[in-house]
């Protein structure tokens, strides 16, 4: 869910009844996400918006709208799927009937690859390096309205997909979108964003997350021993230099 989440829950709920909105129509109700199961529970309150900024990423549906489904965006630049690691590309590409897996398995390689050996200038590839068209529109339906490549399906798909800014909300600058409106409007801007994390950095969670890669064997090819870059951060002084890695994921980026 985009920083803005909030702002437009209780914008949308202040304006029940007022709003009209593409593909939903004028908005009579509101819903947030069950927790643990399919459905929803329905907002009725103005302090119930909060319940609406629970993380979670079985759920692709940040909100619903008169029992729709709706992802929420924040206009501008923004992640619409990160890391996304090598340990589930394969598994995902052939869940999504992508013809040669492994031959695209093996681009995604080769790009990381290059870029921690400075090859690459640019951490932000073009999707067109690593997907062929049709490919890469699969891929990134499946992540950002069908399920996530660790837990699977959701159970809270979207339908559709809500943009809004991050301020000054208003019914002019609120945009409803399919995914096939919203893929063919931004596709010239999407990338894919080689990002790495390193084992031993000072930050806990980057850290945390950085080991969890490491841990898995299908990672390892994205796992370098030698350091390359820096933590902003520093470095941990319980952890022995030695022992450092420079860890590699994926995000698609706007």
């Amino acid at each position: 869910m985009p920083g803005n989440e909030l702002l437009i829950d209780q914008f949308l709920f202040n304006n029940i009844g007022k709003i009209n909105l593409n593909h939903l129509g004028l908005v009579t109700s509101l819903g947030a996400p069950n927790q643990n199961f399919s459905g929803y529970m329905p907002i009725t309150s103005f302090e119930q918006t909060f319940m609406l900024r629970s993380e979670d990423s079985r759920k692709k549906a940040d909100i619903y709208i008169n029992g729709i489904g709706v992802s929420l965006k924040q206009s501008g630049g923004s992640f619409s799927f990160n890391r996304l690691q090598r340990a589930n590309l394969r598994d995902v590409y052939i869940s999504l009937g992508f013809a040669a897996p492994e031959h695209m398995l093996r681009i995604a390689d080769d790009e990381v690859r290059m870029f921690h050996d400075g090859i690459l200038n640019r951490r932000s590839r073009p999707w067109t390096e690593f997907f062929r068209e049709k490919d890469f529109k699969l891929l990134l339906e499946f992540l950002m309205m069908k399920g996530s490549p660790n837990v699977g399906i959701s159970p809270h798909p979207a339908e559709l997909i809500l943009e809004a800014p991050s301020t000054n909300l208003m019914p002019s600058n609120i945009n409803v979108y399919t995914f096939e409106e919203y893929f063919e409007k931004y596709k010239g801007d999407l990338k894919v964003g080689i990002r790495r994390q390193w084992v031993g950095q000072s930050s806990d969670s980057e850290h945390g997350r950085a080991l969890g890669l490491t841990q898995k064997p299908e990672n390892a090819t994205w796992v370098y021993t030698n350091i390359v870059g820096a933590p902003r951060t520093g470095w941990r002084k319980d952890f022995p230099s030695e022992s450092r890695k420079t860890v590699y994921f994926l995000m698609i980026e706007m």
